[in-house]
């Protein structure tokens, strides 16, 4: 009887461990991604065991992930473009580089119980030489556009970071190509940008030279993206009505600073607008405007075409504002964006005789830009929220006027435009 109890239960476990077998499945268990501690991020590595004038060994250092039972360490030499891969199975490897050499460096982590990889983040660091007086720059990363970026045929701003221990960098060499790596210098730049002009379906591969006070250089890896066919942009409507000067009734006229020698006979005259004193008058002083519906924050350009034959002590001014032109007495000079002075010579570095163009190239002859223009060199303005009136809109105001002088044959304005910049 005691054999018979043996045997049921000798062939219970048996059945049991079977049973166990036949259910149960290995689990996959994929390793975390490492956390990377030595040599430190964008940072001089000074610590390590020189081997020679050209090499050193370096402990990478980084963190045991979870479920990883050992590791692929890659460096990449940023100089050269090479690169090598060492394993280990601990959180660390001795690995021997080049001295005064950029590199970057990543761990993959694996594990035995399953298939399944992680990468860490990728650090850059500079492995220092032998002791000298200046830092070579580091590397310059890409900014703008992005790595396999697709883009707009046309202009495109390249940008770029750039870093120095010695804060010393000077300029940049871009070079850009349809080849990699790029060997076309598209040309140099003194900030971290750089503007191209790239045709549809083209690749185009960049790279960039970081040079610093005393000629040291490093170079970027190869960066690319492709240019595209840019969506068509519908020509955006002139705000100003009546900019063509045809006299439709769209335009206020104000004289101002009234006196009994202050008279003005201006008119529209041909598609332009003249001013002229009255005859026998030697002051004027008007304003030509209008109320234009505009909004914060969005990009315009103005533009005007102005010409005299030359005047004496006279002047022409542009400026946006909200003031409403009431006040005879009020002058409305604050704010002024533009002034073209015209005194028959040079007076306090601005003065003009005869002209004949775009504003802009007028005052680029003769006249800077007032202190506190809202327009850049090429007549473009934003409007914020506080320049406007309570109804949205900015008055433009173009005034002109003499003192003890005459308009001559006429000063006279046309293609009056602004347009909002898409």
């Amino acid at each position: 009887m005691k054999k018979l109890n043996y045997l049921f239960v000798t062939l219970f476990f048996i059945t049991m461990v079977m049973s166990c077998g036949e259910d149960s499945e290995t689990e996959d268990f994929p390793p975390a991604k490492a956390t990377l501690s030595f040599p430190e991020k964008d940072k001089d590595c000074n610590e390590g065991t020189i081997v020679s004038d050209t090499q050193s060994e370096v402990t990478f250092r980084w963190n045991t992930p979870a479920n990883a039972d050992s590791f692929i360490l890659k460096i990449n030499n940023l100089d050269s473009g090479t690169s090598q891969s060492v394993t280990s199975t601990a959180a660390e490897a001795k690995v021997t580089i080049l001295r005064a050499t950029a590199f970057s460096w990543s761990v993959v982590s694996k594990s035995s119980s399953s298939s399944k990889t992680a990468e860490s983040d990728t650090w850059k660091f500079y492995n220092a030489g032998p002791p000298e007086e200046n830092h070579v720059p580091n590397p310059a990363t890409v900014v703008s556009p992005g790595l396999d970026a697709k883009v707009n045929e046309g202009t495109v701003n390249l940008e770029w970071t750039g870093s120095d221990l010695d804060n010393d960098i000077v300029s940049y060499e871009v070079y850009m190509d349809n080849s990699n790596p790029p060997t076309t210098m598209a040309g140099t730049s003194t900030s971290n940008k750089f503007e191209v002009t790239v045709t549809k379906d083209l690749e185009y591969f960049w790279q960039v030279i970081s040079i610093d006070a005393i000629g040291n250089k490093s170079t970027s890896e190869v960066f690319n993206f492709t240019a595209e066919e840019g969506a068509p942009v519908e020509p955006s409507a002139n705000l100003v009505l009546d900019g063509e000067m045809n006299g439709t009734d769209q335009w206020k006229f104000k004289q101002i600073m009234i006196d009994a020698s202050n008279a003005v006979d201006h008119s529209f005259e041909n598609g332009e607008y003249k001013f002229i004193g009255a005859s026998g008058t030697t002051h004027s002083n008007v304003i030509l405007w209008q109320e234009i519906k505009v909004e914060a924050g969005k990009a315009y350009q103005f533009s005007m075409k102005a010409r005299s034959e030359g005047t004496v002590n006279s002047w022409l001014e542009v400026y946006f504002d909200k003031t409403p032109i009431l006040d005879d007495n009020e002058d409305y000079t604050e704010g002024m964006d533009l002034f073209i002075k015209s005194f028959g010579g040079d007076v306090e570095g601005c003065g003009i005789d005869a002209f004949d163009g775009s504003v802009f190239d007028i005052i680029k002859d003769g006249c800077a830009l007032p202190d506190g223009s809202q327009f850049d060199a090429n007549g473009n303005i934003t409007f914020s929220a506080s320049d406007l009136t309570a109804n949205g809109t900015i008055i433009l105001g173009i005034k002109a006027g003499n003192w003890d002088g005459n308009f001559g044959t006429g000063l006279f304005i046309d293609d009056v435009m602004l347009k909002e910049v898409k």
